[in-house]
């Protein structure tokens, strides 16, 4: 028996979502964080408390081209590995190693904003938060679909030899 498919599995949305639009949205991470990391900074840091805020040092630029080849591994994973690959079991476990990145991810958003009080203040977010806030909740959002429903009776199609 053939291993399940994802093409038949997982919709086409959710799919373009991990194959074509995360992808681009961590290219562009990747270029904001190794060409302009002052300005990706100051757009992702609030002051806390008010009167101070952790400001931009070259000297940490090394921390941004880390992030960066996160964000291209990311890129390269989804538009490259999971493009190729038409198998469930395979999506599902990059998908749970993703998720383990987001957690992360998701944790570091709120250090960057003061701490949960203030992250969870969505009153005061700019165009900025909400852009990240939907970019990077989406596609875990995505993930953690495929990682716990993808293939299970009720989903898209049930997946031979599941």
């Amino acid at each position: 028996m053939s291993p399940p498919k994802a093409s038949t599995t997982i919709s086409l949305p959710l799919r373009l979502v991990l194959l074509l639009l995360e992808p681009l949205g961590a290219l562009n991470g990747a270029y904001l964080t190794l060409f302009t990391p002052s300005s990706y900074h100051s757009a992702i840091v609030r002051p806390h408390p008010p009167s101070w805020s952790p400001p931009f040092s070259p000297q940490n630029q090394y921390l941004y081209t880390q992030l960066a080849g996160a964000w291209l591994v990311f890129a390269f994973n989804e538009s490259v590995i999971l493009w190729l690959y038409d198998d469930l079991k395979l999506w599902k476990l990059m998908c749970w190693g993703m998720l383990i990145s987001d957690l992360v991810y998701h944790v570091s958003a709120v250090q960057a904003v003061g701490g949960w009080e203030r992250f969870l203040g969505v009153g005061g977010w700019n165009l900025f938060d909400w852009a990240v806030a939907v970019s990077a909740a989406g596609p875990a959002a995505v993930r953690v679909w495929i990682c716990l429903f993808a293939g299970q009776k009720g989903g898209r199609e049930k997946g031979k030899g599941e």
